[in-house]
């Protein structure tokens, strides 16, 4: 019987946020989500979502939004003059790419120090731990991946013992579905005019003919702090209608799709 993983990234980017995906996860079709450790929301996320039964949570190692848990003249690297994270839009623009894949980028220079983002990486994590009273269930990268950022995140995830998310469908292990409402140019308009409902029909096929598949999505509701922190914004409102739809319930049901998680699914 096919089996699907849907999750939730970037819990605690913003107090709306963390609302819609607390929706996600207890009304709709969310079985995972990864915390931003270092946004203030953090704490409350927590609370509201620790105890949830069949959520896995994990940590989205986030390097470009907010500020870092670290002092800023600890990681003079990673930050702007005012303290906060550079942006990925930053990033790209003031270092050439020189190859990747999707988010997994090459750059010449490297943006990112290996000391100053191995440290702010084990930071996060020791938050989780605060948090939570217990390890993540998985790493996960947010937004701009480079080779150095890749390669911390497996450093803290060997130190630990922790899964990386990312290695199950960029080794082929796990099928990560497309997103295709997703779009490039997404601006305002192209966010409110996205159908991720249509658009998740059109992948029933290929989520019925995988044992298993991860479909990662951004649901939330919208909030002024939200609209500073990503151009991800309208979106989320469309991807929470995706994830909490009687219909594609309904769908899945029909198909006999089965909801999980990694816990569940012997991956974690």
């Amino acid at each position: 019987m096919p089996s699907l993983i849907v999750q939730a990234d970037d819990l605690a980017i913003s107090h709306a946020a963390t609302l819609g995906i607390k929706e996600a996860a207890t009304k709709g079709l969310v079985r995972a989500t990864g915390i931003f450790t270092n946004q203030p929301d953090a704490a409350f996320a927590a609370e509201a979502l620790r105890d949830l039964k069949g959520l896995d949570i994990g940590l989205d190692l986030n390097l470009v939004t907010g500020r870092p848990l670290l002092p800023a003249d600890q990681v003079p690297g990673l930050v702007q003059a005012d303290g906060r994270f550079r942006t990925s839009h930053q990033i790209k623009a003031a270092y050439p790419v020189v190859g990747g894949d999707g988010v997994y980028q090459s750059f010449d220079p490297e943006p990112f120090d290996h000391e100053q983002t191995l440290a702010e990486a084990r930071a996060q994590v020791d938050r989780f731990y605060a948090l939570f009273d217990r390890p993540p269930v998985y790493l996960h990268h947010h937004s701009l991946v480079s080779d150095m950022s890749d390669q911390v995140l497996h450093e803290v995830a060997a130190e630990r013992g922790l899964l990386v998310m990312d290695d199950l469908y960029r080794s082929g292990r796990v099928p990560l579905l497309p997103n295709p409402w997703y779009g490039s140019p997404f601006g305002p308009t192209e966010q409110v005019d996205a159908d991720p409902i249509s658009d998740f029909e059109n992948l029933l096929d290929e989520v019925g003919s995988h044992e298993l598949s991860i479909l990662i999505t951004h649901p939330g509701y919208v909030d002024a702090d939200l609209l500073d922190a990503s151009s991800f914004h309208i979106i989320r409102a469309r991807d929470l209608e995706l994830v909490t739809s009687p219909r594609i319930r309904d769908l899945l049901a029909n198909r006999g799709i089965e909801l999980t998680n990694f816990t569940e699914a012997g991956l974690a």
